[in-house]
């Protein structure tokens, strides 16, 4: 039984002979702490067991969070019981739960498409953040679902992240945590800022707002990416909540969790998956070798990345791979809430240190990509002209996060539900410097452009659109299309 399992299904004895009847894991952190929602006495609680090494000092940190938020009067569910296990494997605290409440998270997500409605739900969590730095301390993991939301109220949760905000550069790091809270929201929704950190500053009787504002939002700008980067290009590349990690010196291997089972039996003979006599082949390239595959009704396509010769295995020997460039850019897209195929698997074949071939594995999208959807005749003008605002749009926020993308060709972009998803993204970059991010940006708007040069209507309907979505047009008329 793994250590997961132990805590899944079922009951658990705690010490003092009380049974704790799991319902559902609602969070896993591997070697360190489980989080239950279960049943107490008959009572609906939420269990947070911690486990290994330093499980005593994780619940004293946790138990301090506690009793700072409410010895300032600050909103958090109710402690009832701490406790270990009946076998002395755990720490257990047990908080009452609030059933009429949400997560901050899942309300924002059920928000999609209400612009009021997010605003509505950050003035709540900016006027919590407001409080808790006037009461002088600040929660540290600052990610929407460590708080709860019922009605007006805001609840915070996780308290081993809660701080004292401390005597020294206290200004500062009210604003840095601030930053940290804005830089969940949606990056076309940073233009709320100047209007929550007013509100922000209200609380906090502070004058300055109008002057910090724009430093405010370049510094959403810049943990928004930290926190995407730390993620896709680390996190993601070791064992964690949702990535497993194999790692030998013959191979490096990362599954998306749920998907262990299932892709097992061909993780020794990958290039069985590519066989076109049992599968589908969808590429057959000097550079990369595509094929569907079906894995227990779930489509899956696996792109191998071939080593063309002697001198070209010995140049990519010990470099990254290009499968592990779109591993990473597929979870980075995931943070940005930028619809890419979900991400599979991570497979390199390695001698030792050195790379040889690399296979990336995707969920299949069974949609028509972007030339397809709009050469459709049988397709009405309304939703036509809407597709086109959402591609816009798309481009509009790959401008703001200066993403390049580096090959728009048509079969790169697929329309589920008349929606763009991006494909093929071994060759995205975020770039730093904005002047040379420009650039590129613009051959990227020139590259899909071209792909309706024989179709001057959809090319037209998509220039009106793109001129909708970006202020600075005059970037479009560099890049020919004003």
């Amino acid at each position: 039984m793994t250590e997961l399992d132990q805590f899944s299904v079922g009951e658990i004895l705690l010490r003092d002979n009380s049974q704790l009847v799991c319902e559902r894991v609602v969070r896993y952190v591997p070697g360190r702490r489980v989080v239950c929602k279960a049943i107490w006495q008959q009572r609906q609680v939420y269990a947070k067991i911690f486990i290994g090494a330093h499980a005593e000092r994780h619940i004293a940190r946790e138990k301090s969070g506690w009793q700072m938020l409410t010895q300032a009067g600050l909103l958090t569910p109710e402690l009832l019981l701490e406790m270990t296990l009946a076998d002395g494997g755990g720490h257990v605290l047990l908080y009452a739960a609030i059933e009429v409440a949400g997560s901050a998270e899942d309300n924002w997500r059920g928000l999609a498409g209400d612009s009021q409605g997010r605003l509505h739900l950050m003035r709540m969590l900016t006027r919590a953040i407001a409080s808790h730095h006037q009461a002088g301390v600040m929660q540290t993991d600052l990610y929407l679902k460590n708080f709860l939301v019922e009605s007006e109220s805001v609840y915070t949760l996780d308290c081993d992240g809660i701080r004292q905000l401390g005597r020294f550069c206290v200004h500062r790091r009210s604003l840095r945590n601030l930053a940290t809270l804005f830089s969940k929201m949606d990056v076309t929704d940073d233009v709320w800022i100047p209007e929550l950190y007013r509100e922000y500053c209200q609380q906090r009787g502070w004058l300055q707002w109008e002057l910090e504002s724009k430093a405010l939002q370049e510094l959403t700008s810049r943990i928004r990416i930290k926190t995407a980067s730390d993620y896709a290009d680390r996190k993601v590349f070791r064992t964690c909540s949702d990535v497993v990690v194999e790692q030998s010196p013959e191979r490096f291997l990362a599954i998306a969790k749920g998907w262990g089972e299932l892709l097992e039996p061909g993780l020794n003979e990958p290039d069985t998956w590519l066989d076109e006599e049992s599968n589908h082949r969808l590429k057959s390239g000097n550079t990369c070798t595509l094929s569907l595959v079906e894995f227990s009704n779930k489509r899956v396509v696996v792109k191998r990345y071939n080593i063309k010769n002697f001198w070209h295995g010995l140049n990519r020997a010990l470099r990254s791979s290009r499968a592990a460039a779109c591993w990473a850019n597929a979870h980075r897209l995931k943070m940005y809430d930028i619809a890419a195929a979900a991400p599979v698997a991570l497979l390199e074949r390695r001698c030792g240190p050195f790379r040889r071939q690399a296979y990336f594995l995707a969920e299949f999208i069974d949609a028509p990509d972007v030339i397809e959807f709009f050469a459709d005749a049988n397709l009405p003008a309304a939703r036509k002209i809407s597709a086109a605002h959402c591609i816009a749009s798309l481009f509009h926020k790959l401008y703001l996060l200066k993403l390049e993308h580096g090959d728009f060709k048509a079969t790169n972009m697929k329309m589920p539900n008349d929606k763009p998803l991006l494909l093929d993204l071994d060759s995205m970059r975020q770039r730093s410097c904005h002047w040379f991010f420009v650039r590129r940006h613009i051959r990227d708007l020139r590259r899909f452009m071209r792909n309706w040069q024989q179709d001057p209507a959809t090319r037209d309907l998509l220039s009106v659109a793109l001129k909708n979505a970006y202020k600075d047009t005059g970037l479009l008329k560099r890049a020919g299309i004003m």
